[in-house]
């Protein structure tokens, strides 16, 4: 076993898929274009964005039907092949979303990856009406989420492990704010380089994993000094 072990993380929308289907599903079973501006202005919250967006789905909208659209959204064509790169070297893999599982679960699925660890937003549908539900939300943390993902990281990472964390967008950045190894891409990229976070830029897993090779190969594990501060802090928080 490496040491120290590593756990690695990533996020779903935009990393695992090619496009942040969290948006893209309410844009077309939704009325995304109304309260998307309010969510940039800071007019609402993500949580009120969420509700708002999930009462907004289509009347004739079933849970299958999200499914089924769902299922045709292209992945990371490198994403298959990271995740059993994983499995070989015995890499815990954990998706951490702030998406929702009516789509999250299907996609990962039919990627051979329904096996993995994965905490996101649940959408239940009962009557006929959609309804969110954040369990990893946290009054304590203002980061731009509603289940926060630096919480499920935190509660899910083994004793003396080293974070990895993989991500792209806004909802990343608390996460990667604790972690000791961050690939990035987009948003979280530009709020890394103007944060002073050592990170590796990539455009796919295929990247990440090149990388993670060599890492694995050459021993060279180090801790975040900032990093291992912060989870402190965090757990003393909590």
């Amino acid at each position: 076993m490496l040491k120290p072990p590593l756990h690695i993380f990533t996020d779903f929308d935009g990393t695992i898929t090619l496009e942040d289907l969290g948006d893209k599903i309410f844009e077309v079973f939704g009325n995304l274009k109304e309260y998307s501006p309010r969510l940039a202005s800071g007019e609402l919250t993500v949580p009120e964005y969420w509700r708002l967006l999930a009462a907004s789905i289509k009347t004739d909208a079933t849970p299958e039907i999200l499914r089924n659209w769902a299922y045709q959204q292209p992945a990371d064509p490198h994403f298959t092949s990271f995740v059993d790169f994983c499995r070989t070297n015995a890499l815990p893999l954990t998706v951490v979303s702030d998406g929702f599982d009516v789509y999250i679960d299907t996609v990962l699925e039919r990627e051979g990856a329904g096996g993995l660890p994965r905490f996101c937003n649940k959408l239940f549908f009962e009557h006929g009406i959609f309804t969110p539900f954040f369990p990893g939300r946290d009054e304590s943390c203002t980061c731009f989420c509603a289940s926060c993902k630096r919480n499920s990281v935190l509660r899910n990472l083994p004793s003396e492990a080293l974070v990895i964390y993989i991500g792209d967008g806004y909802s990343d950045f608390c996460a990667a704010d604790h972690a000791d190894i961050i690939f990035a891409k987009k948003a979280l990229a530009a709020y890394c380089n103007r944060q002073r976070l050592p990170h590796y830029p990539f455009s796919s897993f295929a990247d990440v994993q090149k990388i993670l090779e060599g890492v694995v190969a050459r021993r060279r594990l180090k801790y975040r000094h900032q990093a291992v501060l912060r989870r402190k802090e965090a757990f003393e928080v909590e």
